[in-house]
C-alpha cells in the first residue's frame, strides 16, 4: 500500500514482475477492506497514510486473526526519525528505510514469505526481529 500513485505504479510493476501477485490501495481503510475479502502472505506499506499512520493500520491488521502472524514491511523516507527496534518489536515489522531498490524489496518480500511458511510448517510464530 503506498499513497503516491507513481511509487505504488514501480512498486506493483516490479513485484509482479519479479512473480508476486499483487494488489494495491492507496489508502489503509481500502487496503483493510481487500484483507477482509483475500488473504495475503505479505503485507508492504507507506508508513505515512493519508488516512491512517502505518502503525495503526498494522494494529488494525494484525487484529484480523488470519493477518496475526503475516509478514508485514512498512516503507518510510524518515526512518531516521523513529525508534526503529521499537516498532520492529512492538508490531512485529520489518521497517525499510526509502529509497530501496525494487530488486531489494523483492528480495526482502521473499525472504519474509519464505521465513513465514518455515514457521507455519514448524508451528512456531515467526518472529520478526
Amino acid at each position: 500500500m503506498e499513497d503516491h500513485p507513481v511509487h505504488r505504479k514501480a512498486i506493483t510493476f516490479s513485484l509482479a514482475a519479479a512473480g508476486f501477485r499483487v494488489a494495491a490501495a492507496a489508502e489503509a481503510a481500502k487496503a483493510l477492506v481487500l484483507a477482509k475479502h483475500e488473504h495475503f502472505d505479505m503485507v508492504i506499506a507507506d508508513y505515512y497514510l493519508p488516512d491512517y499512520p502505518g502503525t495503526d493500520f498494522v494494529r488494525l491488521l494484525r487484529a484480523m486473526d488470519r493477518y496475526e502472524n503475516v509478514p508485514v514491511i512498512l516503507l518510510t523516507g524518515r526512518a531516521n526519525e523513529l525508534d526503529r527496534r521499537r516498532l520492529e518489536d512492538d508490531l512485529s515489522i520489518l521497517l525499510v528505510s526509502k529509497p530501496c531498490s525494487m530488486a531489494r524489496l523483492a528480495e526482502m518480500a521473499r525472504k519474509c514469505i519464505a521465513m513465514s511458511r518455515a514457521h507455519d510448517r514448524a508451528g512456531i510464530a515467526p518472529s520478526h526481529s
